[in-house]
This record gives structure tokens, sequence and C-alpha cells, in this order.
């Protein structure tokens, strides 16, 4: 009997050994599972983080970059609009400008819409009679309040001027116009500075 309970003691030692043996190499075999595990994530968060920097990236090069943050209708459009007016500014061939005999004839005679780009300081201290100031430096807040003025006008004759000489506001502005919608606009690259200097009517009265 004593051999009989040594032999089972043996035996139970084995199947301890080998039960301990198994239990070793299934948690070998969970580490190098968990490694390869933590390996691959490690790996998609790395390709992950480098895709989102090259997204930024060429969005911040794009030329018409993607907001990052939410914008709301008013917003999207404001951003568009001071996008639009930074665009370089038109080049217009003579078919596409006015002379001062030509302009002040469509002033009279009310027959075009008369837009003045320059800033609004200069808008106050006299413009044109009956021009709409639409300045190129503040075009998305000028174009919103104008809104109700310019809607349906689209082909009505557009007369865009400035200051003059070698001032681009009234090219800018009326390129900006052009891509809106307008079809019928033209320069008036005489500006401010010859109409004043003919001596023709000035106007201070501010537009709504």
């Amino acid at each position: 009997m004593t051999i009989v309970r040594n032999d089972e003691r043996f035996e139970n030692m084995g199947l301890a050994s080998a039960s301990i043996r198994m239990n070793s190499t299934s948690a070998a075999s969970k580490t190098r599972i968990g490694l390869r595990i933590a390996r691959d994530l490690g790996w998609v968060l790395v390709m992950a983080i480098s895709s989102a920097i090259l997204g930024l990236a060429i969005n911040r090069v794009s030329s018409k970059p993607l907001p990052l943050g939410y914008q709301d209708p008013q917003q999207r459009l404001d951003a568009e609009l001071t996008a639009l007016i930074a665009s370089p500014p038109l080049k217009p061939d003579p078919a596409q400008t006015i002379t001062l005999a030509e302009f002040r004839s469509a002033v009279e005679s009310g027959s075009a819409l008369i837009i003045d780009a320059r800033s609004s300081v200069f808008f106050q201290q006299g413009h044109v009679p009956g021009a709409l100031n639409l300045a190129r430096d503040n075009f998305a807040a000028d174009y919103h309040r104008l809104s109700p003025k310019l809607k349906g006008m689209e082909d009505k004759p557009t007369l865009v001027y400035c200051a003059g000489g070698y001032c681009h506001d009234s090219r800018m502005v009326a390129g900006a116009l052009m891509t809106l919608g307008f079809s019928e606009v033209r320069v008036f690259t005489g500006g401010w500075e010859e109409w004043s200097a003919a001596k023709l009517p000035v106007s201070t009265e501010m537009t709504p």
C-alpha cells in the first residue's frame, strides 16, 4: 500500500509539473500576443498621427482651406467673401473700363449701379452722388449690409471706382462682383481723383 501511495504521489507530481509547464507556456503565449497587439496598436497610432499632420499641412497650403472648427452659414459666407476679395486685382481690357464722360452720363441718368470701393472714411468725406460704399477693405461686412439693395441687380450695368491713379481697389471689387454673378461690371479708372478734379457734384449722404 505504501508503494501505491508513492506511485500516486509521483504521478500527481508529474501532473502538477506538466500543469506548471502548460501554464508557463500559456502565459508566455499570452505575453507574445499582448506584445504583438501593443506593437500593432502603436503602428496604427503612429499612422493616424502622421495622416492628421499631413492632412493639416495640405489644408494649410490649399487655395481653399477647410475650416478646422464649426462655422455657421454666415461665418462661412464671410470667409468666402474675404477670400474672394483677396484675389489678384482684375486687369480689365478697354471694353471693361469707362471714361469720365460715360461715367458722368450713367450717374446723371441713374442707369447704372455705382459702387465706391474706397474705405468708408473717404466715402464719408465725399463721393459720387448715388454711389454705394462697397469698400475693398471691408468687403464682407459691406456686402451683407448692401445685400437688400444688390439683390436682383446682377444684370444691371455696374460701375466701380476708387481713388483713381494707381488704386487697385476698384479692380479688386469689380472682380469679386463678377465672380458673385454681376454680369455687366466696368471700372472707372479715373476714379474719385478725376471726378473731383472736374468739379462734378459731390455727395456726403450716407447710404443705409
